[in-house]
């Protein structure tokens, strides 16, 4: 699979899927320290995102079981999620299952 990050540019997320990409990522959403990131997105993005297009979305960027609603509820198909798993005070386990349920509660 090849996916391309966007960020937030609704341009760059047209130009990689009519050039075949098969997922999009934008982000960063929250702050992160993971990676730098210079640019926020919003859940807007992926409200229009899904309006639009077939091809499925990442949310990248600080996301945790505890903020990632608004994520869910903008219709993301895919959360990014490596601090919020790995970095979750109850263990990978639990972080992982957290981020089930609030995926399920779309």
């Amino acid at each position: 699979m090849i996916g391309v990050t966007c960020k937030a540019s609704r341009h760059l997320a047209i130009d990689a899927a009519d050039a075949g990409a098969d997922y999009v990522a934008f982000g960063a959403f929250f702050q992160t320290t993971t990676k730098q990131s210079t640019v926020s997105a919003t859940p807007e993005t992926l409200e229009w995102w899904s309006d639009l297009s077939i091809v499925p979305s990442v949310a990248i960027g600080g996301i945790t079981a505890d903020n990632c609603r608004p994520l869910v509820e903008a219709g993301v198909d895919f959360l990014a999620v490596v601090g919020g798993v790995w970095n979750h005070p109850e263990g990978e386990a639990a972080a992982v299952r957290a981020f089930d349920k609030a995926m399920a509660a779309r």
